[in-house]
């Protein structure tokens, strides 16, 4: 195979699994939070209140996170992109 297209091919694993890396995380802090830690990773705090929005007392209703859409989607087009470019991260060519 081409020089270049090991390495187009090696680039698009790399890219594959940056997008891999937050719901991997996000499994991870679940996982924690399962078992009742009281870290901040775990708690996600900041996140919270800045992902969701709730609407007044009076007119009901709230807002749901977008987090689970984004990390399910990112975590998709990551398997995606490694699973055909896996193999060429190892190739000595």
């Amino acid at each position: 195979m081409e020089k270049s297209k090991i390495k187009g091919k090696r680039i698009e694993c790399i890219i594959g699994i940056l997008f891999l890396i937050p719901p991997i995380l996000g499994v991870f802090a679940f996982v924690l939070s399962l078992f009742d830690n009281d870290w901040d990773f775990v708690q996600l705090r900041n996140i919270s209140s800045n992902w969701t929005y709730g609407f007044s007392y009076n007119q009901g209703g709230g807002g749901m996170s977008a987090a689970p859409i984004y990390l399910g989607l990112m975590a998709l087009a990551g398997v995606w992109l490694v699973k055909d470019s896996i193999q060429y991260l190892f190739t000595k060519k």
